[in-house]
């Protein structure tokens, strides 16, 4: 089975993809948050391009455990996922994936010049829902 990870924000919109059969999680891409009707659009494309069978979206947790706005602004985006994709969606606590995708490329001069470390967010995220809920 294979999954996308989304680590979604209000800008990006990181993926990662993974299997059942490797357990292994790895970067995909980063899309640009142009909007929620051309995300779900995209989102649905890469889920068809890659044969996804189970969407898991980050879901932001505060470190002790408490929801904010935005942790509501992804349910309500899971929700939409949900009615859009031909895939299952779950949601998977997120906490700190943002910190260790900053960890992972603080060595790389190229990850520290462009910034980009959404993918590797969603990645870390998926790899500890494929690490737990397999």
């Amino acid at each position: 089975m294979k999954f996308l990870g989304i680590d979604y924000g209000e800008a990006k919109v990181g993926l990662a993809v993974g299997d059942d059969e490797s357990r292994l999680s790895l970067p995909y891409k980063i899309l640009n948050n142009s909007g929620r009707k051309k995300l779900l659009d995209d989102l649905a494309d890469v889920v068809k391009a890659e044969a996804v069978e189970t969407v898991v979206v980050g879901l932001p947790i505060n470190t002790i455990g408490e929801s904010s706005a935005q942790t509501e602004n992804v349910r309500r985006f899971a929700d939409d996922l949900r009615g859009r994709l031909p895939a299952a969606v779950a949601l998977h606590d997120e906490r700190f994936s943002s910190q260790e995708a900053k960890k992972l490329g603080a060595g790389s001069v190229a990850f520290r010049r462009d910034r980009r470390d959404d993918d590797v967010a969603a990645m870390i995220m998926l790899q500890s829902y494929l690490d737990a809920d397999l």
